[in-house]
């Protein structure tokens, strides 16, 4: 093999090697884009949702429903998200303590019984089994 061939394969690999390190980055930046983004849309969805459905004093009327679909909407894009694998479990795991957290009141899991149906069975079977079911005690 000449020099010209060494130096030309070193170029080589050097490039291939760039370029899976440009990759590599690429996608840690669109997962820390995209958990900012759920992120964002939670926050949003808390801070314009009515004090009544929060502290559980609010009927579930069609403002209630409204808050709960959102909030409902949100946590079957990013189970999805999961199972498709476009985040980490350790994203995931925060994810559904935080779901567990907030669908602790009563207000919550009757919304979600008002409003499952909206959801495939998927969808529908993990969350009453991990989340609506799901005790913080245990």
């Amino acid at each position: 093999m000449a020099i010209a061939d060494i130096i030309q394969l070193g170029i080589l690999i050097v490039a291939v090697a760039a370029i899976i390190c440009t990759q590599i980055n690429a996608n840690k930046q669109n997962r820390l884009r995209m958990y900012a983004e759920y992120t964002r849309r939670y926050q949003e969805i808390f801070l314009k949702m009515p004090d009544g459905i929060i502290d559980g004093t609010a009927k579930i009327d069609v403002i209630t429903k409204k808050y709960m679909r959102l909030y409902f909407d949100l946590c079957s894009e990013e189970y999805h998200l999961w199972k498709d694998k476009a985040i980490t479990d350790k994203v995931w795991k925060l994810w559904i303590e935080g779901m567990q957290t907030e669908c602790t009141p009563p207000l919550f899991k009757q919304s979600w019984d008002v409003l499952k149906d909206y959801y495939g069975q998927d969808f529908q079977q993990f969350f009453e089994r991990k989340v609506v079911n799901h005790s913080l005690s245990a």
